[in-house]
Parts: C-alpha cells; sequence; structure tokens
C-alpha cells in the first residue's frame, strides 16, 4: 500500500507539471514500465484514486481524485506526526544527556563535524544552559566538555570520534 500512495503521488506530480501526460510519460517518470503503469492505472481507477477521460479516439486522459488527494494528504499527514514523534525522542535523549553532563559539572557541548540536527542541539543547549561550540573532525577532543560526533561524518571518522569519547548522535537513541 505504501509503495502505491507513493507511485500516486509521483503520478500527481506529473499530471501537475503535465496535465495531458501519456501513460509512457506517467511510466518514465515513475520508472516502470508501460505495462506496468497501465496495471497500476486500473488499480488506481478501482480504488477511486484516478479518473479517466477520453480527449479523443486514441488519447486519454488522467486526474487525480479528490479521493486520491485525499490519500497523499493522510500520507503527507502520517509521515509528519513520525518525523515530529522522532525529532520529540531526539529531544528528550538530548535533554537526558545534557542533565548527566551537567551533573557531571559540564557546562559547554562540542559538535564535531556536520549535523543535520544542530538545530536540536542549539535548542537543548538553549534549554538547558549549555553554550554549543563547533569543531573539526580533527581537533583534539576535550574530556571537560559534553562532546557529540556529527551523524555527517563518515563511518571511519565516526569511530575514531567516538573512540576518543564523543557520543555518536545515530546511536543517541539507542542509549
Amino acid at each position: 500500500m505504501n509503495s502505491d500512495v507513493a507511485t500516486l503521488q509521483c503520478i500527481a506530480k506529473t499530471l501537475e507539471a503535465e496535465p495531458l501526460a501519456s501513460q509512457r510519460v506517467l511510466a518514465e517518470n515513475a520508472g516502470m514500465s508501460i505495462g506496468l503503469m497501465n496495471a497500476v492505472l486500473k488499480r488506481f481507477v478501482e480504488r477511486g484514486w484516478i479518473m479517466l477521460t477520453n480527449v479523443n479516439l486514441r488519447k486519454l486522459s488522467y486526474a487525480v481524485t479528490a479521493e486520491g488527494i485525499a490519500e497523499l494528504t493522510a500520507r503527507s499527514q502520517n509521515f509528519a506526526r513520525r518525523t515530529f514523534s522522532i525529532a520529540n525522542n531526539y529531544n528528550d535523549a538530548l535533554c537526558s544527556l545534557f542533565q548527566k553532563a551537567k551533573a557531571q559539572g559540564k557546562k559547554n557541548v562540542i559538535l564535531y563535524g556536520q549535523s543535520y540536527i544542530k538545530f536540536m542541539l542549539e535548542y537543548a543547549c538553549s534549554v538547558n544552559g549549555f553554550s554549543l561550540l563547533e569543531k573539526k573532525i580533527d581537533d583534539p577532543v576535550d574530556a571537560a566538555f559534553l562532546c557529540v560526533a556529527g551523524e555527517l561524518c563518515e563511518e571511519g571518522e565516526m569511530k575514531r570520534l567516538v573512540e576518543r569519547g564523543c557520543i555518536n548522535l545515530l546511536t543517541l537513541l539507542d542509549q
């Protein structure tokens, strides 16, 4: 079902850009054969997600129905809920980590390397009264600080940082 919704989303994007797109164009954009796209479109018509109309005797036109749009909207909302839940879990894990570091007398966090969730580190620092410093991967790890390795570090770099005392942000929820 999830791949069907992803295919529906691809069809909707294609039709938005090219309202009279052929099955061939829909198939190419979805990365599937024309025969498979034909079967998918039939299934989507049966589900009420796609509507077919005749442009002329040889050409069909496709449109995403209200039911199809509702399915895409529900998928987006579910994705947002899961994303917010994960972000909340990371925030809780960061705050817990910072509280433990505070109990050990640490007042600053050092981020080694790059991180997509730097904004979450900044927020957790501000809530917990920490300062966030950034250093390069090769800079010395200072045990007086709470040291974290950015999740964008390459595997070998991550391993070296963890061996030197950094927390791996990718395993933060496992701790």
